[in-house]
């Protein structure tokens, strides 16, 4: 929980330091940058969070990989002040809540679309269409192929879940056939 808090302050300042909207997807590429890297490298997050390591050496590195990413100003504070404060270790949660005040500040929603094939441009457009229509904000679609689901598509959209893939519909019938035999057992005993 205390993670999500400090996540939640340092994103919620960091949206307030980025007056200029055009500037708020640039932070939010840089801070995912800076995640990526956490991700891929353990040995990083191992750097920040051990006290054996001066802190200039920690600085050191932050403004190497920010000159690296040309990140800006406001992205480049908050990663000094978070080696300042030994809070380095919570850049996952202040990345996931800066990415939510940004899509706020920006009437926008993140939609994860899983289907059973890629789908093609003209339905991308056609799906983004509906959605932003449905949602009255500006839909980002993040796709991604789950050929398990044999057809049709799951969308994601924030704690949401509409499900209208085969593997879904095929799974209902199975229960609503599975309650039909049960109740048809209990009624002829």
């Amino acid at each position: 929980m205390i993670e999500n808090q400090i996540g939640k302050r340092f994103a919620e300042a960091l949206s307030g330091a980025v007056s200029d909207d055009k500037r708020l997807q640039t932070a939010l590429e840089n801070l995912r940058w800076f995640q990526d890297a956490f991700e891929s490298e353990p040995n990083l997050n191992r750097f920040f969070i051990h006290p054996g390591f001066p802190q200039k050496k920690k600085a050191a590195l932050v403004k190497e990989m920010c000159d690296r990413v040309k990140a800006l100003d406001e992205v480049r504070n908050l990663l000094e002040l978070l080696v300042d404060r030994n809070k380095m270790m919570f850049l996952k949660n202040i990345t996931e809540f800066f990415e939510h005040a940004v899509d706020q500040r920006l009437n926008q929603v993140r939609v994860n679309v899983v289907s059973a094939y890629p789908l093609n441009d003209t339905q991308q457009k056609k799906l983004k269409s509906t959605l932003e229509r449905i949602l009255g904000k500006s839909a980002i679609l993040e796709a991604s192929v789950d050929e398990s689901l044999i057809g049709g598509m799951r969308l994601n959209v924030g704690s949401l879940v509409a499900d209208a893939t085969l593997k879904n519909g095929l799974a209902l019938l199975k229960r609503s056939i599975e309650q039909e035999e049960v109740l048809s057992e209990s009624t002829s005993g």
